[in-house]
């Protein structure tokens, strides 16, 4: 399995272009492209050229960074994955969205879960067209498909003393903001053994209404309140949203 082809989004909405090589930088992704970010579980986004020839599209359409010259096969969330110099951790499959059917009319719907993975970068390097892509005996732990799911998994290894805003949810669980409105619904379901106290508004600000005991919960583990918010200090930090472990690329033989 080889690479195809290079891609890179300059800017969010604009059209990816074609490289012949791309600079991965472990925990934030790809250089110089619109959706590295620290933290994010959806860095890169790697489809197949079977893929995009099964729905008659052109390489890039699908706003793939890594286009491969063969399937996918049975990947999995955890794996971790030697493209070229870098590694790769698997994240979850990208899901469908609107854009998909400003390409062809109901698209995002016959598409489902065949876009591709989404990853993040664990170990920097190099990548060019034509480098080799293979498995390594490497895993991280798998992470939920849904979105529901990955909330629960990342609300569970936030660190007592530590709280975690909505927006760095937003970033944590890679959605869009849509989401926002959803998440006291998710908080409301959450099982009694979750530490949900730990998530906080936007600016620090409590869920009182909904969690009357957050501030008493939040004390209790040393989070001091400065009138009545939660100070930066006690934010969660971005580079351990997601565990990146400490693994190198093999040297081919």
């Amino acid at each position: 399995m080889k690479i195809h082809q290079l891609f890179i989004k300059p800017q969010p909405g604009l059209p990816v272009q074609a490289q012949p090589t791309l600079q991965l930088l472990r925990g934030y992704g790809i250089q110089d492209d619109a959706s590295a970010q620290l933290g994010s579980p959806r860095q890169i986004l790697i489809t197949d050229l079977g893929t995009v020839r099964h729905f008659k599209l052109q390489p890039g359409d699908l706003r793939e960074n890594i286009l491969l010259n063969e399937s996918l096969g049975r990947w999995e969330s955890g794996q971790i994955w030697q493209v070229g110099g870098a590694l790769i951790r698997l994240t979850f499959l990208c899901e469908p969205c609107v854009y998909l059917n400003t390409l062809q009319p109901g698209l995002a719907k016959r598409i489902q879960q065949q876009r591709g993975w989404l990853g993040m970068v664990v170990q920097s390097g190099a990548i060019a067209v034509g480098d080799p892509v293979r498995p390594t005996v490497h895993r991280l732990p798998a992470l939920p498909h849904d979105v529901k799911g990955r909330f629960y998994e990342l609300l569970a290894r936030i660190p007592a003393g530590k709280v975690i805003t909505t927006s760095d949810l937003i970033v944590a669980l890679g959605v869009t903001p849509s989401y926002y409105r959803v998440f006291p619904t998710f908080i409301k379901q959450a099982a009694s053994h979750l530490p949900v106290h730990r998530v906080v508004a936007i600016a620090g600000d409590l869920f009182a209404q909904s969690m009357p005991e957050q501030a008493e919960r939040l004390r209790a583990e040393g989070v001091e309140l400065q009138n009545g918010k939660v100070p930066n200090r006690y934010y969660w930090s971005a580079q351990y949203f997601h565990e990146l472990g400490h693994f190198y690329p093999e040297k081919e033989a």
